[in-house]
């Protein structure tokens, strides 16, 4: 653990473990060789021993996913035909409620939704037959072992603490991260050239996995549609909205008060993973930082949606959904032409009556502890807040 491996070590390991040598196409290859770079030249220095381990045990088990997906690909050729047709995605940035708008989306029965146990041992397809309870605890552990050293995440997180791999999964961070394409490795481990990669590349390649572990899940089922969230899809909107012509794509919003201070406070908790809580001064960069990628990302997203074409998207305040989640569900189906069921409300208000916000404890922050200031929020977002009028300490109502 003195030395990070290299790309082709760590390729060569899980080509040991599994037997397999096919991980993809060659052009998938280009973000993980951008990962590994970062985490060797700008983290493994400041990186524990028990946290090095842990951090290349987790791209091994990553490339891993990849060659036994390709290995199913061709055993079953029947997976490479599914169709994925009208998926509806979540797009909006992380904590602005896009978690909580899809796990009721995916209350409905029509709906098919990624869960964690899938994403960590996803091999063989669930066509041959429901999880075994030995795959599903691999899953569970291979979860936990992850967040042990980061335990406030089940605050951010609590559906975590209930639900652990059975809780519903999100595309960049259990997905997207088998390609390394995945906002969640910058904020595990903080390579600046890893961020540069996730604004500026072409992601094609990686979204194009996307569909096919889609496929992957959905052979064996019939006449349901995927709801799906990424809080990362911003960095590939336009690269998500041509793989998927035909996507619903729903775009959350808050007060980016709430919203920031609440991200950067999480973003401090998941540097924990390097082996050492964030606190004083480098808790203060960490979450400034946080907020400047942030309205990178954002800049980025607007940009892409200009090209995509505004009719695509639906927008969702986050303050509407907890006011009124039910009414916030109808009037996304409404948008995009669908019937909302009288079951799936049913389920929906008994979802929340079992599940109160604070339930495992409050996410307790401050909007100061990062520098936020109104004027100073507002002109470094100016775009978003002209655009969609969410500023700091502004929560209007984008739906009547």
């Amino acid at each position: 653990m003195e030395r990070c491996p290299d790309v082709e070590e760590l390729m060569e390991r899980a080509s040991s473990l599994t037997g397999l040598s096919d991980f993809g196409p060659v052009a998938r290859q280009v973000a993980l060789t951008a990962f590994v770079n970062s985490l060797q030249r700008e983290a493994w220095d400041g990186m524990t021993i028990p946290a090095r381990s842990l951090a290349t045990d987790y791209i091994v088990h990553l490339l891993c996913n990849r060659l036994t997906l390709m290995a199913d690909r061709h055993r079953y050729p029947q997976i490479q035909q599914q169709a994925i047709v009208r998926p509806m995605i979540v797009v909006g940035p992380p904590r602005s409620g896009s978690t909580l708008l899809h796990k009721l989306l995916s209350l409905d029965s029509d709906h098919l939704a990624p869960e964690h146990s899938l994403c960590m041992e996803p091999s063989p397809p669930p066509a041959l037959g429901a999880p075994t309870p030995e795959r599903l605890l691999r899953a569970e552990e291979r979860l936990m072992s992850l967040f042990k050293t980061i335990p406030n995440i089940f605050v951010t997180h609590p559906y975590l603490i209930e639900e652990g791999a059975g809780a519903l999964a999100e595309c960049g961070s259990n997905i997207l991260n088998m390609v390394f394409t995945a906002q969640q490795l910058w904020c595990f481990y903080r390579g600046e050239s890893y961020r540069h990669y996730l604004l500026e590349a072409d992601h094609t390649a990686a979204v194009g996995f996307h569909r096919e572990f889609l496929q992957h899940l959905q052979w064996g089922t019939s006449g349901k549609r995927w709801a799906l969230k990424g809080s990362d899809h911003m960095l590939w909107l336009q690269e998500l909205a041509d793989e998927y012509p035909d996507a619903m794509l729903i775009w959350t919003h808050r007060d980016l008060e709430q919203q920031l201070g609440s991200l950067a406070n999480i973003q401090t908790i998941l540097c924990g993973l390097t082996g050492a809580p964030v606190s004083g001064a480098a808790r203060d960069a960490v979450g400034r930082l946080a907020i400047e990628h942030q309205r990178a990302a954002l800049a980025k997203g607007m940009h892409a949606r200009d090209k995509v074409g505004n009719e695509r998207f639906y927008d969702v305040s986050y303050h509407d959904m907890m006011a009124n989640p039910v009414g916030t569900v109808e009037r996304i189906y409404h948008r995009f032409g669908l019937t909302m069921k009288l079951s799936h409300q049913q389920a929906i208000k008994e979802w929340l009556a079992n599940n109160p916000p604070t339930k495992h404890g409050a996410h307790k922050y401050s909007s100061d502890e990062f520098g936020l200031e109104a004027k100073s929020v507002n002109r470094q977002f100016k775009d978003y807040v002209d655009r969609f009028g969410f500023g700091f300490g502004i929560r209007p109502v984008l739906t009547q």
